[in-house]
């Protein structure tokens, strides 16, 4: 491979540590260097994303005893083994690594007919179950975890978390001893790697939330039969093979077992949030889904295919972050709310306008501004936010936050006589109307697309008034940032909401 020269660079790092502690110190020394750790694989082996002219700097810092950008060799050395119904994960993680870095596996993906349809596509399956069945996973989670939807509406849901540092992953293959569900090494591998591929994806839209996944693998093997998966009860597929899996892996075989398993790799890891992904061949009630805390992947992924599992299961751990479907089969709307600061689901086939193709509508790598507002990133880069009265003949500064500064000033709300009033752009910075949308959606990308002039808005008290209750303002600030501002209300003074990003 041709070394690269600049920028930022993923690598394959070995430490010698046994424990979380010693892990935590080669994160430390990995952002020394301004590196952020993106997979970790406790407590041997993690991926990061470094500074192309550190990489060498690394070994013998932080008990990190190699790092390469390059393939690596698998050996019987370094296979997987399972000890105690854990799998270590050395071999997975090489496979894994080896794949990502493959241009077969790049180029195969560029050249996929599935990349960038819509979910909803009507020769698939879309990953994520029709009303009916949606409506009993709404119901289980009702019982089981209450307290995803117990917000008031339109209030913060501090329940649903956000996809925002470290994250513990269980990795659940879900193997059988009956010949039919069983999962190979092969397959196994090739999971890991889809999986990684997709979450890296996923957190990569944004890297100021430092996402790091912090895996525990396991590979639990139950002896169910094909015999006790009945029509009759297909309410309890989930129930039959997911309860086994977890007495297989030494907790209760039941709902209580799992929470409690994701409870201890949450603290094991010291996470600030865990979920489960389980994989199998055995009956489930659909190929792809999420409820709870947990998601369930079959391997096949319906008529996607494996060589699409990594955006499934980045689309589903969407859901697990708060994200809504987009796509229009589900019948979604642009009101609906979501995510934890419980924004509309502007971005919704049927209603958008624009629309932006999306993870969560579309087999696409890009997420839209509604999207990054229900996982939590539209308060990442701030560097003031507020609400004020910007008073009639007043300047105000972005940056500070500061009404009437001395300096600096970015706007003037101008009274020219009784009727006519400007918002007027100051000492280089400039504006732009954006109408009306969800003040909470408009992420930092909307802002930089759009098109600033010099030009002052009307805000007279008559017809020509282009600052009604409700509109958003873009600002791009004297020093080159990017602020928004909501006029919350109107007259001689104006109730202003703001947000500058760094």
């Amino acid at each position: 491979m041709g070394t690269q020269v600049g920028g930022m660079q993923d690598v394959f790092i070995q430490l010698k540590w046994k424990t979380i502690k010693g892990v935590e110190r080669a994160v430390k020394a990995i952002e020394k260097v301004d590196g952020r750790v993106l997979h970790a694989y406790v407590p041997s082996i993690i991926v990061a994303s470094v500074p192309s002219d550190q990489v060498a700097r690394l070994v013998g810092r932080g008990g990190i005893v190699s790092a390469t950008t390059e393939p690596l060799e698998t050996t019987p050395t370094v296979a997987d083994r399972q000890v105690g119904g854990a799998v270590r994960p050395l071999g997975f993680a090489i496979a894994a690594w080896n794949e990502h870095l493959s241009a077969d596996r790049r180029l195969a993906a560029l050249a996929s007919p599935e990349l960038n349809k819509s979910w909803g596509e009507i020769e698939r399956r879309p990953p994520d179950p029709p009303a009916e069945v949606m409506a009993q996973l709404r119901h289980l989670e009702s019982q089981y975890a209450p307290a995803m939807s117990a917000a008031l509406l339109g209030a913060p849901n501090m329940n649903i978390p956000v996809l925002v540092g470290r994250i513990a992953v269980g990795l659940i293959y879900v193997d059988s001893t009956v010949a039919q569900y069983q999962i190979t090494d092969q397959e196994k591998s090739k999971v890991l790697s889809e999986t990684i591929e997709g979450l890296n994806m996923l957190s990569g839209f944004e890297p100021r939330a430092n996402v790091q996944w912090f895996y525990d693998v396991s590979r639990p093997k139950v002896s169910m039969t094909a015999s006790q998966f009945t029509e009759a009860n297909k309410d309890q597929w989930e129930d039959l093979w997911r309860n086994a899996a977890m007495g297989a892996m030494g907790y209760s075989a039941s709902f209580n077992g799992m929470n409690a398993y994701i409870s201890k790799i949450k603290a094991n890891f010291k996470a600030d949030w865990a979920y489960a992904i389980f994989v199998t061949k055995y009956p489930s009630f659909w190929f792809a889904y999420y409820w709870g805390n947990h998601i369930v992947m079959d391997f096949a992924v319906d008529g996607w295919g494996i060589n699409n599992f990594s955006r499934v299961v980045a689309h589903e751990t969407g859901h697990a972050f708060g994200c809504p479907d987009e796509y229009s089969s589900v019948n979604c709307n642009c009101t609906q709310l979501a995510g934890r600061y419980q924004i509309p689901n502007g971005n919704c086939e049927t209603c958008a306008s624009p629309f932006v193709p999306c993870l969560m509508c579309a087999n696409t790598p890009a997420v839209c501004d509604y999207t990054r507002g229900h996982l939590g990133w539209n308060e990442l880069a701030l560097m003031s936010k507020g609400t004020t009265t910007l008073k009639e003949t007043w300047t105000f500064d972005f940056e500070t936050g500061v009404e009437g500064p001395p300096t600096g000033a970015d706007i003037w709300w101008e009274r020219v006589d009784n009727t006519v009033h400007f918002l007027v752009p100051q000492s280089g910075a400039m504006l732009a109307n954006m109408g009306k949308p969800n003040f909470d959606a408009v992420s930092l990308q909307t802002l930089q697309a759009q098109p600033y002039t010099a030009n002052p808005i009307n805000g007279s008290t008559n017809a020509s008034n282009q600052l009604p209750p409700g509109t958003v303002i873009a600002v791009r600030t004297n020093t080159g940032r990017y602020a928004k501002v909501k006029i919350d209300s109107y007259g001689s003074d104006l109730g202003i909401t703001w947000a500058t990003y760094k």
